[in-house]
C-alpha cells in the first residue's frame, strides 16, 4: 500500500529546495523503510502486551522472567513511547538504571540478574525486528553474558556421598541425592522420574529435560542401580513415580538437606542439588569423551566447560605422584 508523506509548509519553499528535501526523504526511506510508516510503530506498552501473549512456547518460569523484564522496561521508558524511537543510547541508560537498582526491588541486583534481563530484552526486540516493526535491535550491543563463573563449588567424594546416603531418613531422600550425584539429574527431573522410564536390562534412564523439553538417555551405575531396586521392591503396585510425591516435603528441601548434612557430619553447601549434578559431570568427564558426557547431562560441550567441569584435588595428587623428577634444591651460583 502506497502512503504519502508531506514536506511541511511550502509557502517560501522553492522548487529546487523541494527537490533536495524529496531526495533526502527518499534516501532516508531507503535506509529505514519503517520511518515512513508511522502507523505501524507500536507503543511500548501495547507491543509488550502483544509479545507476552504470543509466547505460548515458553515454560511458565521463563515466561515469568520475561514479564519481569517487561515490568522493568515499562518502568524506565513508559508505556507510551514508540518502540522505533528507542535507540542504543537509551538502551544503555536502561541497563545503568537496572544495575543501580532504580527499577528493581533490591538495591543492587546481581550481575547474573542484570544479564538475564538484558538477554530477555534482546529476545523481545528481536521479535520486533522479525516482524518489521523496527529496523534494528537497540539492545543488541549490550553485554548479556556474565563473567567467568566461580568453580569453587563443593566436590563431593564417594566417601562423603556414602555418609550422606547413610544419614538420609528415607529411601526417597537417598534416591534424590543419588539421582543427582550419580546420574546428573536436575532436581525436578529426579522428582518427576517414572518407573516406566527405567530400562532394567540395559541399565538406562530415559529423562525428560525440564528446561528444554528434550529427552535423553542416562546410564545407571551399580550404586544407583541397587538403590533403585530397593525402592522398586518397597513401592506400591500403582505408584508411577520413583520418588512418591508425599515422601519428600519439597517446600523444606533446603532445611531437610541441612539436617542430613549435620547427621553425616558434613558442612552444608549452597545450591546442593546443582552441585551434585556438577560432581557427576566432573567424574564422568575423566572416563568418557566430553560429547558423550554432555549428551548424558542434557546440554552442550560449551556449557559443560564454562559452568560444570572442575579439576578435582585427586587429579593434582595423582599427577604429582607420577612425577619422578628430583626435588628442586638451591645450588650455589657459579662465579
Amino acid at each position: 500500500m502506497r502512503r504519502a508523506k508531506g514536506l511541511g509548509p511550502k509557502a517560501e519553499l522553492s522548487k529546487r529546495q523541494a527537490k533536495v528535501m524529496c531526495d533526502r526523504l527518499a534516501a532516508e526511506l531507503q535506509l529505514n523503510p519503517i520511518c515512513g510508516l508511522p502507523s505501524r510503530a507500536f507503543r511500548l506498552g501495547d507491543y509488550l502486551e502483544r509479545y507476552v501473549a504470543s509466547r505460548t512456547d515458553l515454560r511458565p518460569r521463563t515466561l515469568e522472567l520475561h514479564k519481569l523484564t517487561k515490568k522493568y522496561l515499562l518502568a524506565y521508558f513508559g508505556a507510551d513511547v514508540r518502540i522505533d524511537k528507542i535507540n542504543r543510547a537509551m538502551a544503555f541508560d536502561w541497563r545503568v538504571a537496572l544495575a543501580k537498582g532504580e527499577l528493581t526491588d533490591t538495591p543492587r541486583p546481581a550481575e547474573a540478574t542484570i544479564c538475564q534481563h538484558i538477554r530477555n530484552a534482546k529476545v523481545i526486540f528481536n521479535h520486533a525486528v522479525r516482524d518489521d516493526l523496527v529496523l534494528s535491535n537497540p539492545f543488541d550491543r549490550l553485554k548479556g553474558a556474565t563473567s567467568e563463573p566461580d568453580k569453587k563449588w563443593k566436590y563431593v567424594t564417594r566417601e562423603e556421598l556414602r555418609q550422606l546416603l547413610g544419614a538420609c531418613p528415607s529411601i526417597s531422600w537417598r534416591l534424590l541425592l543419588a539421582l543427582c550425584r550419580l546420574a546428573g539429574l536436575r532436581q525436578g527431573e529426579a522428582l518427576s522420574l517414572l518407573w516406566s522410564s527405567i530400562d532394567w536390562d540395559a541399565r538406562r534412564l530415559e529423562v525428560l529435560a525440564e528446561k528444554t523439553g528434550r529427552r535423553r538417555i542416562v546410564p545407571i551405575e551399580p550404586v544407583l542401580y541397587s538403590l533403585l531396586l530397593e525402592a522398586f521392591s518397597a513401592a506400591s503396585e500403582r505408584e508411577q513415580l520413583v520418588i512418591p510425591r508425599n515422601s519428600i516435603r519439597c517446600s523444606n528441601l533446603w532445611r531437610d538437606f541441612g539436617v542430613i548434612c549435620k547427621r553425616a557430619k558434613l558442612e552444608r553447601w549452597a545450591k546442593w542439588c546443582h552441585v551434585l549434578r556438577k560432581n557427576y559431570e566432573t567424574d564422568w568427564a575423566q572416563r568418557f569423551p566430553q560429547y558423550v558426557v554432555s549428551a548424558w547431562s542434557g546440554h552442550s560441550i560449551q556449557v559443560s566447560a564454562r559452568h560444570y567441569l572442575q579439576v578435582p584435588e585427586e587429579l593434582y595428587k595423582k599427577a604429582a605422584a607420577t612425577n619422578e623428577a628430583q626435588t628442586a634444591t638451591k645450588c650455589p651460583v657459579p662465579r
